[in-house]
Order: structure tokens, then sequence, then C-alpha cells
């Protein structure tokens, strides 16, 4: 309990050094056994239409606590994407290894899995170097780390409702340092960016 609460208030720091708006919403399920739920959503106001989204759920899917930066795309609405680092289990797995995207650059197809939807978008999407480069960069900079779209569409408030997500964002646990957040804001840019050339 001690190490939640201590997450929060280290978003809480961050907001208040960096001169962003924090707002958090918290749940008490079971306070016998100490269940709550909390969300927390974080403005920067830089970069305009992105939300830092934070959330512990009771859900018990594999996004029940994830954190990352949130950009709302349009004209994507069926598009799916799910873009993390390549682990040993993909290499011996051949159904699996088969049935994955690859962009057709083998240094970048060796180091990550790619699950989409669309061939031709992804394609699109990742065809620069540039771009290849720093998904390489940020994936392996931490643990569990992703790149997605419409892969988690979180719905904190009225202005995220219906909307579909870029997401640059880690899963089973909060994102509490900076420099990743940071890092997290650029690559979600540049991809939001191509998102637009795209249209």
């Amino acid at each position: 309990m001690e190490n939640e609460k201590s997450s929060v208030d280290i978003l809480k720091d961050i907001a208040k050094r960096a001169d962003w708006e924090f707002n958090i919403k918290e749940k008490i399920i079971s306070a016998r056994y100490g269940h709550t739920t909390r969300d927390v959503l974080i403005k920067n106001f830089d970069i305009k239409d992105s939300y830092f989204v934070s959330v512990q759920s009771n859900n018990f899917d594999k996004y029940r606590i994830y954190s990352g930066i949130f950009f709302p795309v349009s004209g994507y609405d069926n598009y799916k994407l799910l873009i993390r680092k390549r682990d040993q289990l993909d290499k011996f797995n051949f159904r699996k290894n088969k049935l994955r995207f690859k962009i057709g650059n083998s240094s970048f197809d060796a180091k990550v899995y790619i699950e989409t939807n669309n061939d031709i978008e992804t394609h699109k999407l990742l065809s620069s170097s540039k771009v290849q480069l720093k998904i390489i960069e940020y994936l392996y900079s931490g643990d569990c780390l992703y790149v997605g779209f419409n892969e988690i569409n979180p719905n904190l408030n009225k202005d995220m409702e219906g909307k579909k997500f870029l997401s640059i964002f880690m899963a089973l646990g909060w994102m509490l340092d900076k420099e990743m957040i940071d890092a997290s804001y650029k690559l979600g840019e540049l991809l939001k960016g191509k998102f637009n050339q795209n249209k």
C-alpha cells in the first residue's frame, strides 16, 4: 500500500515541477484487503491533445495497471497496432513468428514484435528508418514498454470519450521517471506526425 501511495506522490511531484495539471480519482474497492482503484490524469499544456494517464484498476486483464502518453487520432477507427520488444519466446515460437508483421528491415524486425490488422497502414507508419530507430531505442530503454494504437482507449473524462488513441505506454507498472515520460512524449509526437501525414 505504501508503494502505491508513493507512486502517486512521485507523479504529483513531477507534475508540479513541470507545471502540468494533475488530477487523481481514487476508489476503495475493499478496505479490508486494501484494494483501491486509481486513475491519474496529467495534462502537459505544451503538447496539445495529449494525456499522461496512469491507471490501477481491479480488472483482471493484461492492462490492469498501466501508465503512458495517449494521443487521440481520428480517421483510423478500425486500425489496430501493438509493438513491443521481441523476447526469447517469440524467437522459438515458429507459428507466432510466421504470423507477425515484418517491415522488411532485418535489423528492425529482429528486435521488435508487431501485431496489426492492417499491413499497408503499418508499413506507411514504420517505413522511415528514423522512426524504426526511435522505436527500438524507446522499447529497449526499459521493461514492459509498448507502442499501440487502439490497444488501450482510456475514458477518464468527457474529452476522452469515444476516441481512439495512439499510446506510448508501460504495462504492469507506472512511469515514474521524468526522462522516460519525456521520451514517451517525443516518440508519440513523432508517430502522431506520421499518422497525420498518411491521412
